[in-house]
């Protein structure tokens, strides 16, 4: 039978019930000896959070009978995050990379079968044995909800929205396990990046990257929690769901569940995308160049469309916002210039580091290149094309770069000329600023890594973006003399970049006289060398490409 005529005959990619991959999975990790013992744990400590809470709630609080029953949803909750976030990520991202240790990814490249069919297989037959333990908790969960009178509609979109995040984090762990070669590592990394979601990343959401909290699903329990706790508890959670109802983008409301489940929908389309070429061809990079600046771009979209409409009148952008509950003089709460500076120069951070990301996703080494150039001379062709995996990435990451600055004078802008910091204006000269910091940094790094490989930048990383950073900290601590030292040791770390550049010219920046004079000059002298740096990487990548393309002549 012929490749085409053996595809025609394969269920569709969306058939899960008929996927060779998920069924292989069932069979090995569906054994009656490895599953009892794993549902009989599951069903112990499900069983023992669902009665012991909800006797407490009966016999020691007094509670009705409705509320005693919905004290146990949370936790049950959190019990099932952890079996299908965390485990769950973990187990594909191990057993991804066990695959390949194996050699049945190579043999899975023979099969006929569509990627995407591939994909999906990996993705529900790896975990398959943590979808059944989870499954075998709903049913107390769905008890809970009965008999504490929770509508429909709440039940349906807290879970569907929990299942839509379980598909994103095992499509992470997919990616992981693709990447990274060692099992440990993918299974931890897999595992550290849920943990990171659900404890970092709400902490970024308060520094004014508001997007960041619609990649869990903490909007959406936030919006549900009326319905999910006691009436006491319902009615105070409900005061402050009144407070922020809808997740705002520029000049359009959302309810927070559909915002949410879009942006998880999202990003699992992005996923997938990468996995489809990974096994499409193997060579191929996670994602394209013009499709890694389109996703760049549209981080940018977001995390200015989330933050934006919070700025003025509301001020619920700034960290401290949550604090003018507390306050006891009278006046009224104004956000300060300190947190201002500090958002700002945050959202220049994150900026340079998703930049960084992607240069690493549409980078070739040499080997690719090499790879890239004797395909086009087999094929007649003159040069690479500007979108092929082995073309330089350079002007794509300069795009980027210019995106990801004028989105970062955006923001900033809008802080500073809100109507808290009454007429201060930001004039369009720190825009070239906000330029030469991500240029510097990204187009820098991208040189180093298409020119001298993955090893350099990786050592390059730790030597200048780390390693000065932790010995100016270091400085620093010792004593205050020493403050203007570590401020000059520290600005050699591209991270610092950020921070330096709105300390120096935000308009509310109001420094003490020794950092006045040490930050602006610690910050020019490091751009300035860093700006020699890249152009003379730039200058030994360009003669590097142009010995490849003669060399495979």
């Amino acid at each position: 039978m012929k490749p085409d005529s053996a595809l025609q005959h394969q269920a569709p990619s969306w058939a899960i019930w008929a996927n060779p991959i998920v069924r292989r999975y069932a069979r090995s990790r569906m054994r009656p000896r490895a599953l009892g013992v794993s549902l009989l744990i599951t069903l112990m400590i499900a069983g023992f959070l669902f009665f012991v809470i909800r006797q407490i709630g009966i016999y020691q609080a007094e509670l009705p009978i409705r509320d005693a029953h919905r004290m146990p949803i949370i936790p049950l909750l959190f019990f099932q995050g952890f079996i299908l976030f965390v485990l769950g990520s973990g187990q594909t991202a191990a057993g991804m990379t066990a695959e390949a240790d194996e050699g049945v990814i190579d043999y899975q490249r023979l099969t006929p079968m569509t990627p995407m069919a591939k994909v999906v297989g990996y993705l529900f037959g790896l975990p398959i044995r943590e979808y059944v333990t989870f499954l075998a908790t709903m049913p107390f969960t769905l008890w809970a909800f009965w008999r504490g009178e929770v509508p429909l509609h709440i039940g349906l979109q807290l879970y569907g929205v929990f299942m839509i995040a379980g598909v994103l984090y095992h499509l992470t762990g997919l990616v992981a396990g693709t990447v990274l070669k060692n099992r440990r590592w993918a299974f931890l990394s897999s595992m550290g990046l849920v943990f990171a979601l659900y404890t970092v990343v709400p902490q970024a959401s308060k520094l004014g990257l508001v997007y960041f909290k619609y990649v869990t699903i903490e909007p959406v329990v936030r919006e549900c929690l009326p319905y999910l706790v006691e009436s006491r508890m319902g009615a105070a959670a409900q005061t402050m769901e009144n407070i922020a109802p809808a997740a705002q983008f520029f000049n359009l409301n959302f309810p927070q569940s559909v915002f949410t489940a879009g942006t998880l929908l999202f990003l699992i389309g992005a996923m997938a995308v990468m996995l489809w070429r990974r096994w499409h061809r193997a060579e191929s990079h996670l994602m394209g160049k013009a499709g890694a600046t389109g996703l760049f771009a549209w981080i940018q979209l977001m995390l200015l469309g989330n933050a934006l409409p919070l700025i003025e009148p509301s001020g619920r952008v700034f960290p401290s916002h949550g604090a003018r509950y507390f306050q006891l003089e009278e006046g009224g709460w104004t956000p300060s210039a300190g947190e201002t500076i500090a958002m700002s120069g945050i959202y220049g951070l994150v900026t340079l580091m998703i930049l960084w990301l992607m240069t690493v996703l549409i980078t070739p080494d040499r080997n690719g290149q090499i790879r890239g150039w004797r395909r086009a001379r087999k094929l007649g062709r003159p040069k690479l094309s500007f979108q092929s995996d082995p073309a330089t990435s350079f002007p794509w990451v300069f795009a980027m770069a210019a995106i990801g600055s004028g989105g970062w004078f955006w923001f900033a802008k809008k802080l500073v000329e809100s109507a808290w910091f009454g007429t201060t204006g930001m004039p369009i000269a720190i825009l070239p600023i906000f330029f030469l910091v991500t240029a510097v940094g990204g187009l820098g790094f991208h040189a180093l890594l298409e020119g001298r490989g993955k090893r350099a930048a990786g050592l390059a990383v730790i030597l200048v973006g780390i390693a000065p950073l932790l010995i100016g900290v270091t400085v620093g601590a010792t004593g205050e003399g020493l403050v203007p030292l570590a401020v000059w040791i520290s600005g050699c770390s591209p991270v610092a970049g950020p921070i330096y550049a709105v300390v120096t010219f935000l308009p509310l920046s109001n420094l003490p006289p020794d950092f006045e004079r040490t930050i602006p000059r610690a910050f020019w002298f490091w751009q300035v060398v860093g700006l020699l740096w890249a152009c003379n990487l730039a200058i030994k990548l360009r003669r590097g490409r142009r010995k490849i393309a003669k060399s495979t002549q």
